[in-house]
């Protein structure tokens, strides 16, 4: 028999960096809010910590914080007209089974898009014509643009503690930084991390042959740090170990550390793990 449970504001679905921040922000508002989320809790200090967490055959080969594709997975296709298979071997998207999801064994690659990704579908209209791109292509502008998400781009990465070296200040182009990206308001909250000796080797050969290389933004916190919602960050410690791994230091920026600790504080906020969801009802 079903069981009605009593009606909330917002039902999140998957607790990871998306959830989170949903969670965060709208039960600070006052609404009510429940996660359901398919994965356990884990803790730095329980699950991440030396030796344990550099067990390359829990969580590289056997995948312990990411979906179980013998329990559930996606199905995948390459046009409308094949037919929907699931996916059995996770490839470079690694879907997340833990509070936290992705965000939690994820690299911590840190990328804006530039302004013409978000009107992609104009652009090739505008050049090629409406012809070049095929009827069953889903390609579209996002109905946003780069201007208004810049904000939000900010505060993801005074929130996450990227490090990084700012190539844009509001139009001025700034030297060592990538200079192909568009204007941001202010850098980065923390300085690049300290490149090996075959970057600096790479970054060398590649200025003298006319190229411009930068560092790249990482989600990594360069230095100790806190950030404006109060949530501390150590030093990342070059230990190699990001993706697919927690982190042992609380240096990689990850929903468990930042945004859901916050939302798990508010009495408007409540977190149902190990939840199975099977179904949206849409006019329930």
């Amino acid at each position: 028999m079903t069981t009605k449970l009593k009606e909330v504001d917002v039902v999140i679905v998957g607790l990871g960096w998306t959830g989170g921040i949903l969670a965060k922000e709208l039960s600070a508002t006052g609404l009510k809010v429940v996660a359901l989320e398919r994965g356990g809790q884990r803790s730095t200090e329980s699950d991440f910590s030396v030796p344990a967490v550099r067990d390359e055959l829990r969580y590289v080969v056997r995948h312990d914080l990411m979906m179980n594709t013998q329990k559930d997975t996606l199905t995948v296709r390459n046009n409308p007209s094949q037919e929907a298979l699931p996916m059995r071997r996770l490839g470079s998207f690694l879907p997340g089974d833990v509070v936290g999801g992705s965000g939690i064994h994820w690299s911590g690659h840190t990328w804006r898009w530039n302004d013409m990704e978000f009107k992609v579908r104009s652009l090739y209209e505008e050049r090629y014509g409406k012809k070049h791109i095929p009827e069953d292509m889903t390609i579209q502008d996002w109905g946003i643009s780069y201007g208004e998400l810049e904000p939000y781009y900010d505060k993801f990465e005074y929130t996450a503690a990227v490090s990084g070296k700012a190539g844009n200040l509001r139009g001025q182009i700034q030297s060592g930084g990538n200079p192909f990206e568009a204007p941001r308001a202010r850098d980065y909250p923390l300085p690049p991390l300290t490149p090996l000796l075959a970057q600096e080797m790479f970054r060398t050969a590649a200025q003298n042959n006319g190229y411009h290389p930068f560092p790249r933004p990482s989600a990594n916190a360069s230095r100790a740090y806190t950030n404006p919602d109060g949530s501390r960050f150590g030093a990342c410690q070059y230990c190699g170990h990001c993706q697919r791994f927690g982190c042992e230091a609380n240096a990689k920026g990850s929903p468990h550390m930042t945004v859901i600790p916050i939302a798990m504080r508010s009495p408007n906020f409540e977190l149902r793990t190990h939840m199975w969801v099977t179904k949206v009802l849409k006019d329930a």
